[in-house]
């Protein structure tokens, strides 16, 4: 079975924001609500459905996928691959913008809906005590500082930090991993042979045998591939302007070492023969005045297709 990177946003939303496909969203936000004592949700229906033909070209990264359900509840789901704590103001910056989007000038303010933020992000938050740090499943609502058990859950935020569930993936017993419907979507992003794991994943959770069947007709679609690789390049190019951005105002030594370990990752991509990878990265730094003798060095582009980007 063809393999691929499965938190790549454009498969995530093609596989959990199809129309006709609810039963999948329904059962990967209700296996975030039930890890934290939530009550399930049910009857979602998808606000904007995938098309393909609306992601072809992407130059941004898209919210996945957002869904309402008939008792009033929006949900806001998100994949996001690098970041930092800074994140969890683009997060706040969404809910704001659905609230302030779903009311009119008139409109009673009893008509705003509960907001469910799910993020599944490939890094982790700094946030809280050391305990809470670890912490694999953030899940943050507002509450009374002086008593906890005092909470308005007009709005529930979901981190889940995939790295430290990969983590604790390799020491859970088989009926703690079928107990928890999470763990196999964990599993499911993260595993290294899919169809080495196919039977454990639909043992701990039914509806892994029709994600499986829709991620080979995803795989088999030339177009979906298309805009899957050219999303990929994107991406790919973004991660390595974060570095770079990361490394600007600290010390020249730092630089230095974040710089190194950018021209490790790029050397490696051009390595795979993924040579659009280095020019897409390459025009990033073009893009923030780095010199074109540097890019060439970086990417192993020569400075006549470095100009020509």
């Amino acid at each position: 079975m063809k393999e691929i990177n499965r938190l790549n946003d454009l498969f995530v939303r093609y596989l959990i924001g199809t129309e006709g496909d609810e039963d999948i969203l329904e059962n990967i936000v209700n296996a975030v609500l039930n890890d934290v004592g939530f009550e399930s949700v049910g009857n979602l229906e998808i606000i904007n459905p995938y098309n393909l033909a609306e992601n072809e070209n992407l130059k941004e990264s898209i919210l996945d996928v957002k869904a309402k359900t008939k008792d009033g509840k929006k949900v806001l789901v998100e994949i996001q691959l690098v970041g930092n704590n800074n994140f969890i103001k683009r997060i706040l910056y969404y809910i704001a913008k659905n609230i302030a989007s779903e009311l009119k000038e008139s409109d009673l303010y009893i008509n705003i809906s509960q907001m469910i933020s799910i993020s599944f992000i490939n890094f982790n938050l700094d946030i809280g005590t050391e305990t809470d740090i670890r912490r694999e499943h953030k899940c943050l609502t507002f509450s009374d500082i002086h008593n906890p058990s005092l909470r308005l859950d007009d709005f529930q935020i979901h981190f889940i930090e995939i790295k430290r569930f990969a983590e604790i993936l390799k020491n859970t017993s088989i009926d703690n991993y079928n107990k928890n419907k999470l763990l196999s979507w964990i599993d499911f992003f993260t595993t290294k042979d899919l169809e080495k794991d196919i039977n454990k994943l639909i043992g701990g959770n039914t509806i892994m045998s029709k994600v499986i069947d829709k991620y080979k007709r995803f795989v088999a679609d030339e177009k979906e591939m298309s805009a899957y690789n050219e999303r990929d390049t994107f991406l790919y190019g973004q991660a390595a302007m974060l570095q770079y951005e990361r490394a600007e105002g600290k010390k020249e030594g730092i630089e230095i070492g974040f710089q190194k370990g950018i021209e490790k990752g790029i050397e490696q991509g051009i390595e795979q023969g993924e040579i659009n990878k280095a020019k897409t990265i390459a025009l990033n730094l073009k893009n923030i005045n780095i010199s074109i003798e540097d890019i060439s060095k970086i990417t192993g582009l020569s400075i006549e297709e470095i100009k020509n980007l």
